[in-house]
């Protein structure tokens, strides 16, 4: 090779060098390749950041008539699942369906105006349940085409589905038992006292079943039926 071409070369090269042309390129490389590596990592980043995705509210707002359906039965729950429901009962019965707001005090204040009975200072332990299949039994041996049979069993279907007593069907079913208790009180039968109070127990208890019933609280259809209690 020209030995001039040689030392022109070397001296363009240790200009270069000197002023530091060489260095600039090799620092421009370095620099677009750590671009580069930002820009990957940044689109990674992005990637790897975990979507959050929305989760429903655990809060689920009930309508009031399903509300009340979940105070009743609850209610039943603790009054009435275990068959034991007593006489001496009543009071704290409606008592819980006054606070509940399953009752009005307006309604409270009606049935006892319209002769709702609670029980005297030693009320019966023995459950409702029982005292119907007694005289369920009873009635079965003595008097077999009784109306009252029918009437008993209708009591026992409402004591047993009290869970549902915002059923309209249960709410009259319990509001007929009702009358025709009334109307078999009002006969003056002969009973012993722990008799009549078991009988009272019963009918106060399709008055309050009855007073349960939607259809009935909104309309007031118990009337004319709690007017026989006042006989």
């Amino acid at each position: 090779m020209n030995p001039l071409l040689n030392a022109l070369n070397l001296n363009r090269s240790s200009v270069a060098d000197a002023y530091g042309l060489n260095s600039k390129k090799t620092d421009t490389s370095k620099t677009d390749t750590s671009k580069t590596e930002s820009s990957t990592e940044a689109k990674s980043s992005v990637k790897d950041t975990p979507k959050t995705e929305a989760k429903p509210s655990d809060d689920i707002a009930l309508s009031p008539r399903a509300l009340r359906a979940q105070k009743i039965q609850a209610m039943s729950k603790d009054f009435f699942a275990d068959g034991q429901f007593s006489v001496s009962d009543i009071p704290a019965l409606v008592s819980r369906l006054q606070k509940d707001g399953i009752l009005s005090d307006a309604q409270v204040e009606r049935l006892s105006q319209n002769g709702i009975n609670l029980p005297s200072q030693k009320p019966s332990k023995q459950s409702l349940q029982d005292f119907i299949d007694d005289e369920l039994k009873s009635l079965a041996e003595k008097s077999p085409n009784s109306p009252m049979i029918d009437t008993l069993v209708d009591a026992k279907n409402v004591l047993s589905n009290m869970d549902d007593a915002q059923s309209p069907v249960l709410a009259q079913k319990a509001t007929k038992v009702f009358g025709q208790l009334t109307d078999y009180l009002n006969s003056n039968p002969t009973l012993s006292d722990s008799q009549k109070q078991l009988w009272q127990g019963l009918k106060s208890t399709m008055q309050v079943a009855s007073s349960m019933g939607m259809q009935q609280s909104a309309s007031g259809q118990l009337s004319s039926y709690l007017a026989l209690a006042k006989r």
